[in-house]
């Protein structure tokens, strides 16, 4: 994840966890604690909408506006993370025209009989995937495929993210 989270398939980074059950809150907290540390500028529930983009046409859905659960920009690239209490691959493509890469970050104790169905879709559609244990564990499951975005999103972005942190 993220620099591939400066991580491969086989390394794991751990943090203490509260010990408690694991939240979508708290998820977001430890991808923020964790990309802060690997230099990037990070924003929690950022929201585009209709007034700085052309949402419609971007997530190609009839909405006006996107909430992204985390925001990071490092290098000039953005990087969006969705993060949900399972492994569901739709929301996170709505971000896919708006973002370099885009991650989706679930709890680790979270299984169900279509898991493989939703990472052959995250695959096909370039969607990182990372599960989160409840000690705080970041563990990668899928590397994110880089795209381009255009200028405009990425310098529009990028100025919000500077502006709300």
């Amino acid at each position: 994840m993220i620099d591939y989270l400066v991580m491969n398939m086989e390394e794991v980074k751990t943090r203490k966890g509260s010990g408690k059950s694991l939240s979508e809150k708290r998820i977001v907290e430890i991808l923020r604690t964790h990309l802060v540390s690997l230099g990037y500028l990070v924003v929690k529930e950022l929201v585009l909408n209709d007034y700085h983009f052309q949402i419609k046409r971007l997530a190609c859905k009839d909405i006006s506006k996107v909430r992204i659960d985390v925001a990071a920009l490092k290098d000039g690239k953005i990087t969006f993370i969705e993060v949900e209490n399972g492994l569901w691959v739709t929301h996170p493509l709505l971000y896919r025209n708006f973002a370099h890469r885009v991650l989706l970050a679930y709890p680790s104790s979270y299984n169900a009989p279509t898991d493989e169905k939703q990472i052959e879709m995250a695959r096909k559609n370039g969607i990182g995937i990372v599960k989160i244990n409840e000690l705080g564990s970041i563990i990668p499951v899928l590397k994110p495929v880089d795209y381009e975005i255009a200028p405009y999103i990425t310098k529009s972005i990028a100025s919000l993210i500077y502006k709300i942190r």
